[in-house]
This record gives C-alpha cells, structure tokens and sequence, in this order.
C-alpha cells in the first residue's frame, strides 16, 4: 500500500491573460495564480506568493476561455518540481499541474 498523495488546492486571482501554446497534438495553457498568505504583518499587509499554473488538453481550451488577468479561480491540482542545469548550476522550478479549475465569480446586484 502506498503512502503517497500529491494534490494542492489554491484560491487566487490571475496576474495575468492566460497563454496557450500547442504542444504536438495538444493545447497547453499556462497562468501565474496570486495567492495570499494567510497571515498579516504588525502593519496589517499580507505576503503574496505567485504560483505557475499549467493545464492541459480541453480544460487548456476552456480555461482560455474563461480565465482572464483578476479572474478569481479555484484550482485543483498536484504540485511538481522540475529541475534543469544552466551552465553547470541547477535550477528547480515550481508549478501545479491542474485538474480542475473553478472561476469564482461575485453576483453583481
């Protein structure tokens, strides 16, 4: 029996237009999610933490469609860590490989 689970849940708002690329037969989107964090400072700001964002396949497609820059979203997804060397030095990078994604949208009255 195995242990391990990978699924991150965030709630942000896009930072920016989400970008399509295609990749062989499929489409790849990408965004960059603005998070805050939980906690506030003495003088009452928050830290922010900007987390890539990548979908694949029909949900890239709809998630163009409906995801735009200050876009409230839930996303669901797993977190993966890739890494490559430039110049003898490696570097990691950081992103949620989604699953699902759900745009938050307030009623307007």
């Amino acid at each position: 029996m195995s242990f391990n689970y990978n699924h991150i849940t965030l709630v942000g708002r896009l930072t920016k237009d989400v970008v399509i690329t295609k990749v062989a037969e499929s489409t790849k989107s990408t965004f960059s999610l603005a998070v805050d964090r939980p906690y506030r400072k003495d003088d009452g700001s928050t830290d922010t933490d900007f987390i890539h964002c990548v979908v694949w396949g029909k949900l890239a497609e709809i998630s163009e469609k409906y995801l735009k820059k200050g876009s409230p979203v839930l996303v669901e997804g797993r977190l993966q860590i890739r890494s490559y060397t430039v110049e003898g030095v490696k570097k990691y990078f950081t992103e949620v490989l989604l699953e699902n994604f759900q745009v938050l949208e307030t009623l307007k009255k």
